[in-house]
C-alpha cells in the first residue's frame, strides 16, 4: 500500500530555488519506502509518496531538518 503525505516548508530557511528542490529530492528520495518526492520552491510544498510500512511522516520530517527545512505535515 502506498500513501500520498504533504508537508510545507515553516522554518526560517526556506526553499529558495531548483537547488534546494533537488537538495529535498535527494535527500528524500534516498530513504527506503520513498518512492516519489515533488518538492517545490514557490509554494513551499514537499509532496511524498510512500510505503507507511517502511517510512512515517515523522521520519521524513527529521530528514527534512538534516536537508535544513523545518517543515510541518499538510495531510
Amino acid at each position: 500500500m502506498i500513501a500520498k503525505v504533504d508537508f510545507e516548508v515553516i522554518g526560517e530557511e526556506k526553499m529558495h530555488c531548483g537547488g534546494c528542490e533537488t537538495r529535498v529530492r535527494f535527500s528524500l528520495g534516498r530513504m527506503p519506502g520513498v518512492q516519489e518526492v515533488v518538492a517545490s520552491a514557490k509554494t513551499q510544498r514537499i509532496a511524498v509518496v510512500i510505503t507507511p510500512e517502511l517510512v512515517t511522516a515523522e521520519q521524513i520530517l527529521a530528514t527534512l531538518k538534516i536537508a535544513g527545512f523545518e517543515a510541518r505535515i499538510l495531510s
